[in-house]
Formats: structure tokens, C-alpha cells, sequence
């Protein structure tokens, strides 16, 4: 988790556990976003319903990792954009990975089993940090601080860092 950790722009942010949010975060329903316990993915489905839909942006190498980026939208409007960072070693241990395509890697996770999660943590990331600045430039908004999660996915000896930032209008443009 270190390495994930570490190599990424975000290393200097105060990242915060989820029970500390109620102190930094004053906006009840980005709150109630963030801390959504379960499949992220759910409760697009859940507030959206037909509207909802993921939209995948051509993944990359950066250095020793595989990018892949993903946009989830309720209509036109981008509420999260979502990076996962597969390091190469983890991809060549678990190639499904790789093959994840268009569906959310919550639940390709969830139907493939054996992957465990640490808990998130929580950070409102300036747009100088490189995944808000990313999400901010695709959803055509000016710089701004945003907040954002990640968590390490641990696959036997392999983990891989997933990073979610939640724009202004999550749940309120439906």
C-alpha cells in the first residue's frame, strides 16, 4: 500500500478517517456521498436509474502502473470521476483485471471474490493535485478544491489504489 501510496501526488494531503468528516465536511449530502457504505455504484443506480451511466476514458501507462479512469455520470452530468491504478505485477497475477472493460470495478470486484479493501480515507484535494485537476478539466469546471477518497484493494500478495473525487453537483442534478 506504501508504494501506491507514496508514488502518487496526493502523498502531502491530510487524508482523514471517515468518522472525521462531520468536523471538515459541512455539506450534509456530500457527506452522506462520501461515506456511502457498499457499492458506490448502487447508489448511482439507486438515485439516477436509467440516467445513470459510467464512462470509460482510454486507460494508459504511467510508469509502472496501468491507469484506468472512469467517469460516472447521472445524465450529462459528471458526479465522480474515479482513477484505479493497477501496478503491472498485480495485472500480471490477476489479468482479469485487465479485462474489466465498461463495467464498474466495484462489482467486477464483487463477482470475482477474493479482494479485500481497506477503509477509505478522505481528503479535500486542491486542483493543483493531478486527479482533481483531471476531473475538473473533463467535467469543464474552473480549479477548485475538491474532495476526494481512496482505498487499497489487496489481491493475495497484490493491491491496487483506487481514488474517487465527487464534484459539486454529486446527487443534486438528476
Amino acid at each position: 500500500m506504501d508504494e501506491l501510496v507514496e508514488t502518487d501526488d496526493t502523498r502531502t494531503a491530510m487524508w482523514l478517517p471517515g468518522h472525521a468528516l462531520n468536523c471538515y465536511v459541512g455539506d450534509a449530502q456530500l457527506r452522506s456521498w462520501l461515506l456511502t457504505p457498499g457499492l458506490l455504484t448502487q447508489r448511482f443506480r439507486d438515485s439516477c436509474g436509467a440516467k445513470f451511466r459510467v464512462n470509460r476514458l482510454p486507460e494508459r501507462l504511467v510508469g509502472n502502473e496501468r491507469w484506468r479512469e472512469v467517469e460516472m455520470c447521472c445524465g450529462s452530468a459528471i458526479w465522480v470521476f474515479a482513477r484505479t491504478r493497477f501496478p503491472l505485477p498485480t495485472l500480471a497475477a490477476a489479468p482479469w483485471l485487465a479485462g474489466i472493460g465498461d463495467t464498474p470495478l466495484g462489482e467486477a470486484v464483487a463477482a470475482h471474490g477474493g479482494v479485500a479493501r481497506t477503509d477509505f480515507e478522505y481528503s479535500e484535494l486542491g486542483p493543483h493535485h493531478d486527479v482533481v485537476a483531471t476531473a475538473l478539466r473533463n467535467a469543464g469546471l474552473a480549479p477548485q478544491s475538491l474532495w476526494a477518497r481512496r482505498s487499497v484493494f489487496q489481491l493475495a500478495n497484490n493491491d491496487f489504489l483506487l481514488q474517487e473525487v465527487f464534484l459539486p453537483h454529486v446527487g443534486r442534478d438528476t
